[in-house]
């Protein structure tokens, strides 16, 4: 005799609904979540599909040889045309794009990088790529070279009345600059942002970067630079006429031909002002044989601030 199976009831709702408790819900906030997500596939894809076009997409341009730079001027922003559920692509921005240009493999000479619709980086699975314009990018690759160039200082404004800028010194005064070979073989020098000069009446220290004439340049050594700069009083130039030359050899001295000179002094004009031809002394060697060159000695007192520009005539003559 055949076993008598047992006939499956199947639960009425009000039963389920009298038995709710015992079902086991794992996780409500996970099944929340799977219903919400549902429904917002459900509304995109219910949405009408729309093109749009993305002006000012930024390009990035990487995989370059490390020996290899990327020289003159170069796209920065390409047009993407983009096809998505309406309102995804008209709230999008061309900043939650970027386009890819990949130079892998590509050496030194004029070259094509094709740009491709997988070469854009998108912020939603939904949007396709239509259109890129332009389609391809026409750059020059150079080999990459390095230079060491001067550093000048560069001044704006005006000192105090009565003042003048003496001088300045940069520490380091020189740099190392790298980039495109052709770029950097035009630079000889590099010019630092600009030293405000107003009002200053002494000497003071300062720090300033340095600028490059061409943003792909780049500076290899530390910085900011190091200033020290000095400022004095207004200088002048001074003539003093008639100054004897001297030598400390009574037989040189009775062989001059050329007895006096004529010397030029730049300095402060409180100093020069109150100068006078007999604090000067120009002598020259004992050994002198048929011509010498003159020496102008200051007096000690002033030295350091004066500088002998000129003298007339530069050689001195003897007799044999």
């Amino acid at each position: 005799m055949k076993p008598v199976q047992k006939i499956r009831r199947w639960l009425s709702p009000a039963r389920l609904w009298r038995q709710r408790h015992s079902l086991n819900i794992e996780n409500k906030g996970l099944m929340l979540m799977s219903f919400l997500l549902a429904v917002a596939l459900f509304v995109i894809s219910r949405q009408p599909l729309s093109d749009v076009t993305l002006f000012n997409v930024p390009l990035e341009y990487r995989g370059q040889h490390p020996g290899v730079e990327i020289s003159g001027d170069v796209a920065e922003m390409v047009s993407v045309r983009v096809h998505g559920p309406r309102d995804i692509v008209r709230s999008l921005l061309p900043t939650q794009l970027s386009v890819i240009a990949d130079l892998s493999n590509k050496e030194a000479g004029e070259r094509v990088i094709q740009l491709h619709p997988m070469d854009v980086s998108l912020p939603d699975s939904s949007i396709q790529v239509v259109q890129i314009e332009p389609a391809s990018i026409k750059l020059k690759l150079e080999p990459k070279a390095k230079k060491r160039v001067s550093v000048e200082v560069q001044f704006i404004g005006r000192l105090a009345d009565g003042l003048e800028l003496y001088g300045s010194k940069a520490e380091p005064d020189s740099i190392e600059i790298e980039g495109a070979e052709s770029l950097v073989n035009k630079v000889t020098r590099l010019l630092t942002e600009t030293v405000n000069l107003n009002g200053r009446n002494k000497n003071f220290q300062a720090t300033a970067d340095v600028e490059t004439p061409h943003t792909s340049l780049r500076v290899l050594t530390a910085t900011p630079i190091k200033l020290s700069v000095e400022i004095g009083e207004h200088r002048i130039f001074k003539r003093f006429a008639a100054i004897p030359v001297q030598s400390p050899n009574s037989t040189t001295l009775g062989r001059l031909l050329t007895k006096n000179v004529e010397i030029e002094l730049y300095g402060p004009n409180s100093v020069l002002d109150v100068l006078q031809a007999k604090d000067l002394r120009v002598e020259i060697p004992a050994d002198s044989a048929t011509t010498a060159l003159p020496k102008v000695i200051l007096p000690a007192s002033v030295s350091p601030q004066i500088e002998v520009r000129k003298i007339i005539p530069n050689e001195v003559k003897l007799k044999k």
